[in-house]
């Protein structure tokens, strides 16, 4: 949150003295756990992390950026399909229940 914060001062202040309007972006990145692949070759069935843990993950992150004052939220660098949807769902529901929505991009 923190580091959204001094973005958004920045971006504002730029604004100020420019007139040109600033935005900041939040970059949500990946995590260290996968839906879609198992940890264990022995076991290809093993997940050792469930997609409401994914989404709750994501949550807590996104909060911390949509606190700061993010106006564009980056889901980037998952190369995990599942755990992209896990992250939009994530944010689909903090727009749902307490935040306004924002652009959201995927890499």
């Amino acid at each position: 949150r923190i580091s959204a914060q001094v973005a958004r001062k920045a971006a504002d202040d730029v604004t100020a003295q420019t007139g040109i309007k600033r935005y900041v972006a939040g970059a949500m990145g990946p995590t260290n756990r996968t839906l879609s692949v198992s940890p264990s070759v022995e076991r290809p069935d093993y997940r050792n992390i469930t997609f409401d843990e994914l989404v709750e993950a994501y949550k807590e992150q996104a909060r911390g950026l949509l606190d700061g004052g993010v106006d564009i939220l980056l889901v980037e660098t998952i190369f995990d399909t599942a755990n992209a949807k896990a992250a939009l769902f994530a944010l689909q529901m903090l727009f749902q229940e307490d935040y306004a929505p924002r652009p959201i991009f995927v890499s």
